[in-house]
């Protein structure tokens, strides 16, 4: 049921099209906001916020899907549940039918005191933790974000809400993660979560723009015990990061700005 009968390249699109059971054709927005977690709660709220109306797929896949509504255009939410596998075939089935911008919009838990609950979180890249990637490139390829969109995300962020950027650590182990990784990983990433690294290069390997702006829900660093413990859209901080999370990735999204210019830590021009 699952195997892959064919893949090829069409020359007229460079697009990749599948004969898969797990990939049902359905029409995709080029800009797509993917959601890893929260059924219950995130994802319901995303769609009351724009008017979501759901897209009918067979019974070939567990996902969700909506088209979002915001300002006159239209976007794809794909709600592809946790962990690097089901982030990879969503990216797949995205890809395949005419995704070509990606923004992960998602939670995740602080590792440094500097990463206060309700924070947002603009990903520049990710250590692989996990293991889908390693099907998409060799181990030394770098698991980074495109650099014009994640500028852009955390500016439409910044101008909402406190942001931190930096690198986060994806893992297939959510609970199997402690003080040990933490040591190791000290000053050099902020956050954990569960698809970045996967996220980003598999979107290098199939051709997509993608990005990533998430919101911290917990810190097992910080001093308050209530604030090492995840309570979701139920703490009013995280809500309000979300809130401005969701209208950081949707103005992103639905907006064609002008070309960033981006700038070397020296002041050279990239």
């Amino acid at each position: 049921m699952y195997h892959r009968n064919m893949m090829e390249n069409t020359p007229e699109t460079n697009q990749r099209t599948f004969d898969h059971a797990a990939n049902p054709g359905f029409h995709c927005s080029e800009d797509v906001i993917l959601l890893p977690f929260g059924r219950r709660s995130y994802l319901p709220a995303i769609v009351e916020a724009c008017d979501g109306e759901p897209i009918e797929l067979d019974e070939t896949t567990d996902r969700e899907l909506f088209t979002l509504h915001h300002n006159g255009h239209d976007l794809t939410l794909i709600y592809s549940g946790m962990g690097g596998p089901a982030c990879a075939n969503a990216l797949e089935m995205a890809c395949s039918n005419g995704a070509r911008r990606v923004v992960v919009f998602g939670a995740c838990g602080g590792i440094v005191p500097t990463l206060n609950v309700g924070t947002l979180v603009s990903a520049t890249g990710a250590v692989r933790g996990e293991g889908t990637s390693s099907w998409y490139a060799p181990p030394q390829f770098p698991a980074l974000f495109d650099p014009r969109l994640t500028v852009a995300l955390a500016d439409a962020a910044a101008r909402r809400h406190e942001v931190l950027s930096g690198v986060v650590f994806t893992t297939d182990a959510g609970y199997r993660q402690g003080p040990s990784l933490y040591e190791t990983y000290r000053d050099l990433v902020i956050a954990i979560e569960c698809e970045c690294a996967t996220a980003a290069v598999v979107s290098a390997r199939l051709g997509l723009t993608a990005g990533a702006l998430l919101f911290c829900t917990d810190n097992v660093t910080l001093p308050k015990v209530s604030d090492q413990h995840y309570r979701g859209l139920a703490d009013p901080r995280v809500r309000a990061a979300f809130d401005a999370g969701l209208e950081a990735c949707l103005e992103v999204l639905t907006t064609r700005s002008p070309t960033v210019v981006l700038k070397a830590s020296r002041g050279s021009t990239i």
